[in-house]
């Protein structure tokens, strides 16, 4: 027969760990006393059956059957072996592997009880009723020898399934327990004689609050211990609609003998079975967004991780979306720095390039989305803005001559600047772009946008910005990822914040360019890019 894995819990764990191991130690401690509670019961049952007699119990009690003693002794040890959670078990599975066995024994003898009764097959073991076990002393070994397995499985699914196969034991023997404590013992019989004795409901009862213990840090547990809507909804409900079926006897009990028997066995179990599985599944389905979540956040970072591996390609990427093409600048200090989101090509691109022998061009596009398509986009719109200041267009014109001259659905917002290397004259217009920051000796100016999103509109007009920069000074653009990034709580947007810090961090434009990123955050839901040109005299 098929043995499952259990060298490692399920993979959708949400149990702090201290609480887990909490647990765990709980569900071993009780699986312990349901083994030694199920030894005493067969005990019990042989030495009645020799000859013997038992303390009576709980009116009207039946008498345990020896098979049935026997079914809980096998139940309780496969238990307590497959469970066992300790270093020792780890480095001897053996102990664990006779359990999973003791389970699958355990679940083909609860089957064959429960076929006994089917079809009404006679065994000479069992000379009367008062030996025979009851129907639904099958149901639980069938139930629980199913869960032992599948409860210390590595697959989520197969522990989910224990647990909820326990649970719902565990619903039946609470509702048998508490008709057996008000007179109410044939609530135990599930329409088919004899009933369940009281010690075989106890047995079951703590065996399955053993069993679903198994792995608390997996299954329905870790759901229950999630922050999502369905952990709460368990937490809330879970056990009043476990211990709903018993509730039931309270409300039948006006009822005629025969008609509260008939009552409870069809709408307390049937009631019990439904709210279990219904639960269970809402729980999950609620759940579903989290750890498709869960799974989207593993593969960015499975990403990341694959793109830092491969820094070669990291290098062509900088160079490729992010071009410093200079050469030797006297006089002036250019730096770029970016930072993709989630791990994935970026949607921003920038240049800085010669136009003519006196002058250099300066662009960064920042196109909606990151991704393949946003980056070809932001690569060719830069690419087309440099070619028309090189034709000796000026910052608004070009932004004007791209926006009609090419079609495309993706809005962008891109920063055109022109600047004279002799006097320092800067030319500058931008469409819907966070501020360019001019960082002078005593201030910081923020120039704002000087036209509409790129693409909104085919007439769209773009003014141009003069500026002169003087020995010292630094002009700083940046994208949405940094712009966006916080607003302090006196009102004050990042750009403003940033501006007082690059007042009073001045230094070369690589390390301003180092300090503008580590504005943003470390793992931004937007690109971050950053162009840095300081004049040095």
């Amino acid at each position: 027969m098929p043995t499952p894995d259990v060298a490692a819990p399920g993979p959708q764990t949400r149990i702090d760990p201290s609480l887990e191991r909490r647990l765990a130690i709980i569900g071993q401690s009780i699986r312990w006393l349901a083994v030694l509670y199920s030894l005493i019961v067969l005990g019990d049952a042989l030495f009645d059956w020799f000859g013997g007699s038992l303390p009576e119990g709980p009116a009207p009690v039946r008498e345990i059957a020896p098979s049935s003693a026997i079914g809980l002794v096998l139940l309780s040890s496969a238990a307590l072996l497959a469970g066992d959670t300790s270093r020792t078990a780890d480095h001897s599975p053996l102990p664990r592997r006779v359990g999973l066995a003791l389970g699958w024994v355990t679940a083909i003898f609860g089957l064959f009880l429960m076929l006994t009764f089917v079809f009404g097959w006679d065994w000479p073991w069992w000379a009367d009723n008062r030996q025979m076990p009851a129907f639904t002393v099958g149901v639980n070994l069938f139930a629980l020898g199913l869960a032992v397995p599948l409860s210390v499985s590595r697959i989520d699914a197969r522990v989910i399934g224990g647990q909820v196969a326990t649970l719902l034991v565990f619903s039946l023997a609470g509702t048998i327990f508490v008709g057996y404590a008000f007179g109410e013992a044939s609530v135990g019989r599930l329409f088919v004689q004899p009933e369940i004795s009281f010690q075989a409901a106890v047995g079951a009862l703590v065996i399955a609050a053993g069993v679903v213990l198994m792995r608390p840090g997996s299954g329905v547990l870790s759901i229950t211990a999630s922050p999502s809507t369905g952990g709460k909804l368990l937490r809330r409900v879970g056990l009043p609609l476990l211990l709903a079926p018993a509730f039931l006897l309270f409300v039948v009990e006006g009822l005629p003998a025969s008609e509260r028997i008939d009552a409870l066995a069809v709408v307390a179990v049937s009631m019990g079975f439904l709210l279990v599985i219904l639960l269970g599944l809402l729980a999950r389905v609620v759940d579903v967004t989290a750890i498709e979540a869960s799974n989207a956040l593993a593969q960015a970072e499975r990403a990341r991780e694959g793109l830092d591996q491969e820094a070669p390609l990291v290098s062509i990427l900088a160079n490729t979306f992010h071009d410093v093409s200079v050469g030797d600048l006297d006089g002036w200090d250019v730096a770029t720095r970016f930072r993709p989101a989630e791990g994935v090509l970026v949607g921003d691109a920038s240049a800085v390039r010669k136009v003519d022998d006196r002058r250099i061009g300066v662009v960064l596009v920042d196109v909606t989305g990151h991704g393949v398509d946003p980056a070809i986009r932001s690569v060719r719109i830069r690419d087309l803005l440099i070619h028309a200041l090189a034709l000796g267009r000026g910052p608004g014109e070009a932004l004007g001559t791209v926006t009609r001259s090419i079609r495309d659905d993706a809005l962008a917002t891109p920063v055109v600047v022109r600047v004279a290397v002799d006097t320092g004259h800067v030319v500058m217009a931008s469409a819907g772009h966070p501020p360019v920051a001019h960082v002078g000796t005593q201030s910081t100016v923020l120039h704002t946008a000087t036209g509409p999103l790129l693409f909104l509109s085919d007439d769209s007009i773009f003014e141009e910005v003069e500026l002169d920069l003087a020995q010292g000074d630094t002009l700083v653009l940046f994208s949405d990822g940094i712009a966006d990034v916080q607003i302090s709580s006196n009102g004050r947007t990042a750009p403003e914040q940033l501006a007082d810090i690059l007042l009073s961090e001045g230094g070369s434009a690589a390390r301003t360019a180092e300090m503008v990123l580590g504005f943003g955050e470390n793992d931004p839901s937007d690109d971050q890019s950053v162009v840095v040109i300081r004049r040095t005299t």
